[in-house]
């Protein structure tokens, strides 16, 4: 049996984490990080940059192909280091402990928990909708709900991992039921003759260089979040088979909805409306079928509350491993001897996530870092070529090989990206650097710095015990 170390001599018992997400589990929880609640309230942003549906619709599925040799590589990754540290492994094993340090610092501090509380606001907002049909709901009430959905959803993820994956797979269908039903009132609208914007679809096109890089930039955003199975690769039951149909297979179904669901819209609306609509989906029904502008709003916040769920599932196990790898405190490592269950992160992300609500910014901080998403999917497309000397084929088989020509076309994809992002938004990349780089300093006094006084060893040695006892949590057993 092994032990978690400590400053007293008794043994602390290990337990072992099980699987629990077959193919269903894992595209669901991709699909349901993926599609939230934006292609139901506000997909103008593309709409805006390129000033037609035809050109609109052809980023969105551009924007989509895009993210496919992004897949390609991370199922290469996720089947050669099967952790579910997700790229804060990958960047840690790449390019040193320094470097995953930066990753999981902005992410578990400040993009996930700030995400999270966007998500939950608008599910609140959406469900209170039908009780405030002709104005805003109370922001007290509004702000009461987000905390409750966070709490609800960090306790389901603490009692039971089945529970939460169950929660995602209901919420996964509910969304795709709702973008179906706003698909098949497209079709009956285009049966109706109601397809106008698709007899000229170019018509007030923009081809300047900047809006075309502010649409692309705009459109790339709405995918974000296919690579989140892999912060949760250790529940998936053979990985090997399950990853890479279940990346690849997501990101060309959540293509494929996107689109159709974006040209449902304009059977209803004009691209006026779509582009100053703050709920283009309740717009939409309502101008077809009255009732329906109060079942839309249900739809937009389980849609939400699914993302919330995927958010915090997936963000935990980058928690837990990064303090099984000892860049966190020894605590995060634990789980609960009967329930399987980081508790640790769970409880602090839960925090985090309703602090972010409470202060009512977490908008504005995700302007801040959403550069970061893309510039870390760049840096673990890189460490693919990485890994091609440091981890030879011989010695490390790869169950899926992204070759090479993959990771070249997404590292320019990215670099162009980050680009366009430093010449339009220069404040919101000096600020999110700002914060990222804000990291070090921690990294340095509970990392690097060996000459700490042993009082505070001695303090985290006695936290963990105490948090051992009062929430039965253990150390795991490594995974085979």
């Amino acid at each position: 049996m092994t032990t978690m170390e400590g400053s007293n001599d008794k043994q602390t018992p290990v337990h072992t984490k099980k699987k629990s997400m077959g193919l269903i589990s894992s595209m669901a929880l991709i699909i349901g990080s993926v599609i939230g609640s934006g292609i139901f309230i506000s997909p103008r942003g593309i709409l805006l940059g390129t000033g037609s549906y035809g050109l609109s619709v052809i980023v969105w599925i551009i924007c989509g192909l895009i993210c496919i040799p992004g897949c390609l590589c991370y199922a290469e990754l996720g089947t050669l280091i099967p952790s579910s540290g997700g790229d804060y492994t990958y960047i840690k094993d790449a390019f040193g402990d320094w470097a995953g340090f930066l990753r999981v610092w902005t992410e578990i501090c400040c993009t996930r928990p700030a995400t999270m509380a966007v998500c939950a606001i608008t599910a609140a907002i959406y469900i209170l909708y039908p009780l405030y049909p002709d104005c805003s709901p109370p922001l007290s009430a509004v702000m009461l709900l987000a905390c409750f959905f966070i709490m609800g959803l960090i306790m389901v993820n603490i009692l039971s991992t089945p529970a939460s994956i169950q929660w995602q797979n209901v919420t996964f269908y509910g969304k795709i039921a709702a973008l179906i039903l706003v698909i098949g009132l497209g079709i009956y609208q285009v049966i109706r003759g109601r397809y106008q914007v698709f007899l000229s679809p170019f018509e007030n096109t923009k081809t300047t260089t900047s809006s075309l890089a502010i649409a692309f930039y705009v459109g790339l955003f709405p995918y974000s979040g296919w690579n989140y199975l892999n912060n949760a690769i250790e529940d998936v039951k053979n990985p090997e088979k399950i990853f890479p149909i279940a990346i690849m297979s997501s990101i060309i179904t959540c293509t494929v909805i996107y689109v159709l669901a974006y040209s449902a819209y304009f059977t209803s609306l004009t691209p006026l409306e779509v582009m100053t609509s703050d709920a283009v989906a309740v717009s939409f029904a309502s101008n077809i079928y009255r009732p329906l502008a109060y079942v839309i709003p249900l739809a937009v916040s389980l849609s939400a509350l699914g993302s919330l769920n995927g958010q915090i599932f997936s963000i935990v196990r980058m928690f837990f491993v990064a303090g099984r790898d000892g860049l966190l405190p020894q605590a995060s490592a634990l789980l609960h001897i009967k329930k399987d269950t980081p508790i640790i992160p769970l409880l602090i992300e839960g925090a985090l996530g309703i602090m972010y609500v409470l202060v009512g910014d977490a908008n504005t901080l995700l302007n801040y870092l959403s550069f970061n998403y893309w510039i870390v999917c760049m840096f673990a497309a890189v460490s693919v070529l990485v890994f091609r000397r440091t981890k030879p084929k011989k010695e490390f088989p790869r169950p899926v090989d992204a070759g090479v020509i993959a990771p070249v076309i997404f590292i320019i994809a990215m670099t162009l990206l980050t680009i366009v992002n430093i010449i339009y938004n220069p404040i919101e990349i000096i600020v999110g650097i700002a914060i990222l780089l804000s990291g070090l300093p921690v990294y340095w006094f509970f990392v690097t710095w060996k000459g700490k006084p042993k009082q505070i060893a001695s303090l985290d040695n006695k936290i963990t015990r105490t948090l051992q006892k009062l929430l039965c949590i253990v150390p795991e057993t490594k995974f085979e």
